[in-house]
């Protein structure tokens, strides 16, 4: 059985042991971490299940802790319940409007916390709005961005990431080592993202299909940069026999023996100007991602942005 992780933030080391000793045996893993640069550091290549957090602390205190947590994409979605010796209304308030899921002060009974614990995973597991693979937002999230970015009337660029041959890599290598690619795509994009963009969202419609929304300026860097970045790392998934001969052989959808070329990306860019309706903007997405994978002579990875006014 999976272990769920809990991360504890406490100057205090003693709070650390007692919720280890209780929680261990309700199998969870529980990481102690007494400083908030410490946690920022522990969030680039961890993603706990839920933090809890104490609002006294050197240095970052919970309240700025919190507040980073949140606007960062790739952690904004962690629950966090703020576990805190400060009892002021205020304090309850403040924590909430900064994005805290719960408030307990401390001394708190053992079974409320478990309870309140066990209540955010549950809820978490069952928010249909997030991608269960990469904890992405899903198509709601992402049609509700769009619709916000056309209402503040300020550019903005989509960009559509879908993945080529991955049905074929799916038929020959198993359907678990295709998630890992879709991990992978998902890595390699937030990885550009901090790189080349200032502020972005990123959603997973399912699948191998991804939305980028970025400013216009930046849309072209980012795809760039994953389409490099793909194509260098996507043959390590590949056994070394299809390495060399440079593709795999399967049916394909029509029940023919085909040969399909190692994967590669396809990335249509484009910035909304005269579409005001989600669904038409999708529309003009997905005819300008057909035209790319079409293209004749085709080696590699490749993004295309609309050139059209």
């Amino acid at each position: 059985m999976h272990k769920r992780i809990l991360l504890v933030v406490d100057d205090d080391p003693n709070v650390g042991l007692l919720i280890s000793a209780i929680f261990k045996k309700y199998n969870y893993n529980v990481v102690t971490l007494y400083t908030g640069e410490e946690v920022l550091d522990f969030l680039q290549s961890n993603k706990p299940d839920v933090i809890l957090l104490d609002l006294k602390m050197p240095g970052l205190d919970g309240y700025t802790l919190c507040r980073k947590i949140r606007e960062n994409q790739e952690t904004g979605n962690i629950p966090i319940i703020v576990l805190s010796g400060v009892s002021e209304i205020d304090a309850k308030v403040t924590t909430i409007e900064l994005g805290a899921d719960d408030f307990i002060t401390k001394p708190f009974d053992v079974r409320e916390l478990r309870a309140r614990i066990n209540r955010i995973i549950k809820r978490k597991a069952t928010d249909t709005s997030l991608n269960p693979l990469t904890h992405l937002p899903g198509s709601p999230a992402i049609e509700e961005e769009v619709q916000k970015r056309i209402s503040a009337s300020n550019p903005f660029a989509l960009a559509y990431v879908d993945a080529d041959n991955f049905k074929a890599y799916n038929d020959v290598y198993g359907y678990a080592r295709g998630d890992e690619i879709i991990k992978k795509i998902a890595n390699i994009i937030a990885e550009n993202i901090k790189t080349y963009a200032s502020e972005c969202f990123v959603g997973h419609i399912g699948g191998d299909d991804f939305i980028i929304i970025s400013k216009p300026e930046e849309a072209e860097a980012i795809s760039k940069g994953i389409t490099e970045e793909f194509d260098r790392e996507i043959p390590a998934f590949y056994s070394e026999e299809d390495r060399k001969q440079g593709f795999i052989t399967t049916v394909d959808r029509r029940q023919k023996i085909r040969h399909f070329p190692l994967m590669s990306l396809t990335i249509a860019i484009i910035v909304p100007k005269t579409a005001k309706h989600y669904a038409k903007i999708v529309e003009i997405l997905s005819e300008l991602k057909r035209y790319a994978k079409s293209m004749p002579d085709r080696k590699g990875s490749i993004f295309v942005k609309d050139r059209r006014n």
